[in-house]
């Protein structure tokens, strides 16, 4: 996900753009024609271009949330979703709902005894999960997060069982994208493995997502999902973020203090 709404490889963000970039040079050379110096024209212009320039931000913020509001209105009602995160695209569904923790295992015929990766929206989500991170894990954490570092920390007790897997560690990433955040920060940590049955390659784009589970979907009824109760198995709602095609997270362990690259 990018800053101020924009991705690329999405048309209508690239429309947009062009627009103002066109809308920009024809102000300038219009105010140019008319002006007897360069002064003249700097001062007549540069107002003008703040406008272009404020109009363009409030756009792509628009386009920001109301595809934050999209995701956010269907991961609250225990719907489970199809975004672009700050790596791949993942399937992601609230990590304090056991039921569609589960079902996403399902749906990707994962291994069960794999724990998932959990998005958090900054640090102070690990003590949603009871982690209290040492002295040295928090410096290691203060460095690479927020970022694509996706952190092992140690979880332990049976209230998350269904989470680490027996495991009594847990994977944590604080992505750096602001849109992705604002996501988290609305409804709260995120299991997100990659959009990809187990074995088979990461989705590149929606419509592979699709391919992949989309036999398993449930149409999303109502305004942006948010008139929906989820009580039905499968993937509830596909967000497009274009074609993507970049490497999984980092991912090291700290549960002993010391930094231990397992991914790089």
């Amino acid at each position: 996900m990018k800053k101020s709404g924009f991705k690329r490889k999405i048309w209508q963000s690239w429309l947009i753009i062009i627009l103002y970039v066109g809308a920009t040079v024809a102000v300038f050379r219009a105010i140019d024609a008319r002006s007897h110096s360069a002064s003249d024209t700097l001062i007549n212009f540069a107002p003008r271009f703040l406008i272009l320039t404020v109009a363009l931000y409030v756009i792509c913020r628009w386009k920001e949330r109301k595809r934050v509001k999209g995701a956010a209105g269907v991961l609250l009602r225990g719907g489970i979703a199809v975004i672009l995160t700050d790596t791949t695209y993942g399937i992601v569904g609230s990590a304090f709902n056991e039921k569609v923790v589960n079902e996403i295992y399902r749906l990707r015929k994962r291994d069960l005894n794999k724990p998932f990766i959990i998005l958090i929206a900054d640090k102070s989500d690990l003590k949603k999960f009871g982690v209290v991170p040492t002295e040295a894990q928090n410096k290691i954490l203060d460095r690479v997060w927020p970022g694509p570092t996706s952190v092992i920390l140690p979880c332990t007790g049976e209230k998350f069982s269904y989470l680490h897997r027996g495991k009594n560690t847990l994977a944590f990433r604080c992505p750096s994208e602001r849109e992705l955040r604002a996501l988290l920060h609305k409804v709260g940590p995120l299991v997100a493995p990659s959009a990809n049955p187990q074995g088979l390659p990461v989705a590149r784009t929606i419509a592979e997502a699709r391919a992949y589970f989309g036999h398993h979907a449930r149409p999303v009824r109502g305004r942006e999902g948010s008139q929906c109760v989820f009580d039905s198995n499968g993937v509830n709602f596909y967000q497009d973020g274009g074609a993507v095609a970049a490497p999984p997270s980092r991912l090291i362990d700290v549960t002993d203090g010391t930094e231990k690259m397992l991914r790089s």
